[in-house]
């Protein structure tokens, strides 16, 4: 890996962590950064991991005769062993996440040819059981940003407002950038989410890029987890069978590590609707989730009677107005919970609960626990 973005970064960093757990453990990095390894069938090695890209990438290492642990999915050869994202499940929170935010349209930009994009988009077109339009370029085609060709025609059909699920990060912020381009409304037209958090592109796209955070540092953590039970299976098994034996026998179903909550930003925070009172409310209250906000001062803001904001709200989002209150103030918490050292107390503060008792109730009812142990799971 040469080190080049931050998913590998949070790789490497799980690779370090675990090998320093291990004795006689030592590591040597490819890339831009490091020495070169030349020929690689001589280099003297016990065991690879590595983020397979191309077709003759995966031929190569598979060809090397060493435990090859692979940190993309993209290319599936016999010879390597993932230890990767679970995809599927990726695709499949992000159709949630669209649908229960009131879509009916949708749409998928991926990358052609690689095995992790067409998975994200099978957990996608599961959760939202719909049929989902589709443009898929290679990869060197999306990292080109000046380069749109048919995507703009493709964005222009779109019945509108539609959710579009990026496979990556690259895919939504050139999305973003063409939509601005055609002036088409990012998220009130499209909402666009990603998929890896590169978090400084994800701050600079136009606007700020929605995305699912993948747990980098345990798929390298468990990558070389697993490189070494491969080493060790294949120590056992030399000289007793063939190689195409061998390969058999050590073999095992490979380890998926669960993406990170959505990072949400503005190109996601809509209620996909005409109706502009409900979407003058929906802002309002987005805008004050870390307040203590009635359900009057809401209907005032809409400049509405407060039964026929309710009316209208239900009849868009099927939720009331104080249930979207409590959606956003728990969104909020589960970011502060995330992202800052604050205590619980002070977290129920600024998400406009009063009490950490109610607090720790809501919490649990809308994220299935406490927030102690969201902490744990998914603090940064």
């Amino acid at each position: 890996m040469g080190l080049s973005d931050s998913y590998e970064h949070g790789v490497v960093r799980g690779v370090v962590r675990y090998a320093r757990e291990q004795t006689h453990w030592s590591l040597y990095g490819a890339g831009w950064m490091f020495r070169g390894l030349g020929n690689i069938d001589s280099w003297e090695g016990d065991g690879i991991i590595a983020r397979v890209e191309s077709r003759k990438q995966a031929q190569l290492l598979a060809g090397t005769g060493l435990p090859v642990v692979d940190v993309a999915g993209a290319y599936l050869l016999p010879e390597l062993h993932p230890v990767t994202n679970d995809d599927f499940n990726t695709g499949r929170r992000a159709g949630i996440y669209a649908a229960t935010g009131g879509f009916s349209r949708f749409a998928f930009c991926g990358v052609a040819d690689v095995s992790w994009s067409h998975v994200r988009f099978a957990g996608f077109q599961e959760a939202v059981g719909a049929p989902i339009p589709v443009f898929e370029q290679p990869l060197t085609w999306w990292e080109r940003p000046e380069e749109y060709g048919q995507l703009a025609v493709w964005i222009r059909s779109l019945p509108k407002p539609a959710a579009l699920f990026a496979c990556n990060d690259t895919a939504g912020i050139k999305v973003t950038a063409l939509c601005r381009r055609l002036g088409i409304a990012v998220p009130q037209e499209i909402a666009v989410l990603g998929v890896d958090n590169e978090d400084i592109l994800c701050e600079l796209s136009d606007p700020p890029l929605s995305s699912i955070p993948l747990d980098c540092e345990s798929i390298g953590y468990r990558a070389a987890a697993e490189l070494r039970r491969l080493i060790e299976k294949r120590r056992t098994l030399r000289g007793r069978h063939s190689a195409k034996d061998r390969l058999r026998d050590i073999a095992s179903p490979f380890p998926v590590i669960e993406p990170l909550p959505i990072v949400e930003r503005t190109s996601t925070q809509t209620i996909p609707t005409l109706d502009t009172v409900v979407r003058r409310a929906a802002e309002f209250v987005r805008d004050r989730a870390g307040t203590k906000l009635l359900v009057s001062e809401v209907a005032a803001a809409a400049a509405v009677s407060r039964r026929t904001l309710e009316l209208r709200f239900r009849a868009v989002t099927g939720r009331t107005v104080h249930a979207e209150i409590l959606r956003v103030r728990m969104q909020h918490a589960a970011k502060l919970l995330r992202e800052t050292n604050l205590p619980v107390r002070a977290v129920a503060r600024q998400s406009g609960i009063s009490t950490p008792q109610r607090f720790y109730v809501q919490f649990r009812r809308a994220e299935g626990c406490t927030p102690d142990e969201y902490r744990r799971r998914y603090r940064r």
